[in-house]
């Protein structure tokens, strides 16, 4: 993933996050490990939060952007969460983010997870569902249909020629629970995102690097397509985000 990206992706969600993660009781001394830690935000503050006695396990395919972390009490690992080992029974709270969404069996994954938390340990997940992607009432009817008409597309694309589930969000409660987990919660973020902020950025980088293969894909044209990018530099685009869907829970004791 491009660092801008990561870098907008952070100022969007890390605030929620880290509410959360105050929520589930992070403190001195725990054993934390951050699944698909892309651009290390969250492992920072986890490092942070847990030391001078805690440590963090960052891990990722590509961990360019994490080895730039300097914290003496984090370990960066190239892994994948669903073809290589993970200590088992090691960690007081288990965390990724924006990554089951990509696996081909998010539930073998939250498996591995589950299995490398300490006995009352927490697991907290959190995957975004586009659902609720949206334009302002505001804007004219004709940009409102095209919006919708290329997000629709950039669904379609990402879910039949990258195995991505863009509606994972909604069901993380009851896979949570069908793993195992305890005392399973769950809950959602939504926020306006406009045109030329962090939300509108990042989805004009986003449908840059799916530009052809969204035309490839139809209905919408090229010239469609650059229309939506430009957009999302103008500030009077305002539109509802994807929800940013969490849900946590604790390994049986």
């Amino acid at each position: 993933m491009q660092p801008e990206r990561l870098r907008l992706l952070a100022a969007l969600l890390d605030d929620g996050t880290f509410r959360l993660l105050e929520r589930l009781g992070v403190q001195p001394g725990w054993r934390c490990l951050e699944v698909g830690a892309g651009g290390g935000s969250v492992a920072a503050w986890l490092c942070d939060r847990t030391a001078p006695d805690g440590s963090v396990i960052a891990t990722d395919l590509d961990t360019t952007v994490l080895r730039e972390l300097k914290h003496p009490n984090l370990e960066v690992r190239v892994h994948d969460v669903l073809t290589d080992e993970l200590p088992e029974r090691e960690f007081d709270l288990v965390h990724a983010r924006l990554l089951l969404a990509w696996l081909t069996d998010p539930e073998e994954g939250l498996r591995r997870m589950l299995a490398a938390l300490k006995p009352g340990g927490r697991l907290l997940v959190e995957e975004m569902d586009f659902h609720s992607i949206a334009p302002d009432a505001g804007l004219d009817p004709a940009t409102q249909a095209l919006f919708a008409r290329v997000m629709d597309a950039h669904h379609a694309v990402l879910a039949e020629q990258h195995a991505f589930d863009p509606f994972c969000g909604r069901g993380l409660d009851r896979v949570l629970s069908t793993v195992g987990l305890a005392q399973v919660e769950s809950e959602g973020r939504l926020s306006i995102w406009r045109g030329g902020q962090p939300g509108g950025t990042v989805w004009r980088l986003t449908l840059i690097q799916l530009r052809e293969q969204l035309i490839a894909h139809g209905p919408v044209t090229a010239a469609e397509v650059d229309t939506v990018i430009d957009l999302c530099d103008d500030p009077r685009l305002a539109f509802m985000s994807q929800a940013t869907i969490a849900a946590w829970g604790l390994r049986p004791r």
